[in-house]
């Protein structure tokens, strides 16, 4: 079993574009029914700018899927960023990164 959260979105006639990150650098919170704030949080951070350089080219209201851990797929509709901030934790500098997606329902 995958312990990575997977995103995946279509681009065209250039095919599927993917981003995987390791779950424990994920954190979701649900701000309304089937509305996710996605958090990427990381000490490493190519981590953080892999999540930009995928979802920094997405409009809005484009189709995704997500599937964390293998766990199958969600399909949703990109909606939005967060800014791109670091923050001290414990002596460490830890990158972060956000998005909102819409559970297509």
């Amino acid at each position: 079993m995958s312990e990575n959260v997977v995103f995946v979105r279509e681009t065209g006639n250039r095919g599927e574009q993917t981003f995987e990150i390791n779950q424990n650098r994920v954190r979701m919170k649900e701000k309304q029914k089937g509305t996710y704030s996605i958090t990427f949080e990381s000490p490493d951070k190519e981590d953080i700018e892999r999540a930009m350089a995928f979802f920094e080219s997405m409009t809005d209201i484009e189709p995704l899927t997500m599937n964390i851990a293998d766990t199958g797929e969600i399909k949703a509709y990109f909606k939005g960023t967060a800014p791109f901030s670091q923050k001290k934790e414990e002596g460490m500098t830890v990158y972060t990164y956000g998005v909102t997606i819409q559970e297509i329902q």
